[in-house]
């Protein structure tokens, strides 16, 4: 199995409406970080599921917490 790290858009997307639970649990963790930092930072962008996880996987989001 790929990395989250090493899939584009549509694998991502594939493994939020998936059967690998612990990759969703893992994959939906990352977004609702991101979710709350762009609501803190007043942030309007869209943003993609691969910058998320690049984002996430950067430390934008605080803390990386494996």
């Amino acid at each position: 199995m790929k990395k989250l790290t090493e899939m584009n858009n549509r694998e991502l997307f594939s493994i939020l409406t998936g059967a690998d639970v612990i990759q969703q649990a893992y994959l939906q963790k990352i977004v609702r970080l991101h979710l709350d930092y762009v609501h803190k930072k007043n942030i309007k962008e869209d943003c993609d599921l691969m910058t998320m996880v690049r984002e996430y996987m950067d430390g934008v989001y605080g803390e990386i917490k494996e």
